[in-house]
């Protein structure tokens, strides 16, 4: 057994746990819970929801807001009452579409090269 294979079974052993395997489903499943909610407020209000009413849970909620963002599912836009305010985009509304038709989820868009 490779050193490599140690490390994935020690890693392994400890994702087992109960607390992680939660965090691994914490991580899995903000995402789609995020973008949920910014379409229903964006739906409800028929403007951009600020950054403030999303209530973001410390790295997790930054990260996957700018997952969304950079997957194309969301965009922040300029907002006078926010600093940060977004909105879904097409792609969004269609994954949340797609899963309530039993469709297949359309894909994100590859990330922009920067520099």
């Amino acid at each position: 057994m490779t050193q490599d294979d140690r490390i994935r079974a020690a890693e392994e052993a400890l994702a087992a746990t109960g607390p992680l395997r939660n965090l691994s489903d914490e991580v899995r499943s903000y995402p789609l819970r995020l973008l949920r909610l910014v379409a229903e407020q964006h739906a409800a209000r028929h403007v951009p929801v600020s950054d403030h009413l999303l209530r973001l849970p410390p790295y997790l909620g930054e990260t996957a807001l700018r997952g969304l963002v950079e997957g194309g599912f969301v965009e922040r836009v300029t907002a006078s009452y926010a600093v940060y305010a977004y909105a879904p985009t097409p792609t969004g509304l269609a994954l949340l579409a797609s899963l309530e038709a039993g469709q297949p989820a359309p894909k994100a868009r590859k990330p922009r090269k920067r520099g």
